[in-house]
């Protein structure tokens, strides 16, 4: 099998949690994160606001919310035209950033798709903060 195994890839995902959770003083807690935005909505304000602050982060690999978007923007615009990162543009961006993230199957898949909730949550309360 290439890349990691789902629960491989599930334990590189709960360790950049616990260290994003380590790092930051001010910690967000689970009541404050806005529900009401979609992942792809929330990565895009996450770019707006903090573009160099890490999307996803494993051994050997950081990509950012400015990368991450610009990416996203790529697949919207040869997919649809549009002009919003949804979740089809936002899962091409991530299988096409995201070395092995298709081998680990669907519990990799939505443990990036948590990890990056969690990671696009904090930039964004950590901007309002400022």
């Amino acid at each position: 099998m290439i890349g990691p195994a789902a629960g491989e890839w599930e334990s590189n995902v709960a360790m950049q949690l616990r260290s994003q959770k380590a790092s930051t003083t001010d910690r967000v807690r689970v009541s404050q994160i806005d529900d009401t935005r979609t992942l792809g909505q929330l990565v895009g304000a996450a770019a707006a606001i903090a573009p160099g602050q890490p999307a996803i982060c494993k051994p050997g690999l950081t990509i950012t919310f400015g990368q991450l978007a610009t990416s996203a923007f790529g697949a919207v615009g040869a997919m649809s035209g549009g002009d919003v990162i949804d979740d089809s543009a936002l899962t091409v961006a991530l299988m096409m950033n995201v070395p092995g993230l298709a081998l680990s199957g669907p519990a990799g898949l939505a443990a990036t798709l948590i990890s990056l909730r969690v990671q696009a949550s904090v930039a964004l309360a950590g901007a309002e903060r400022v």
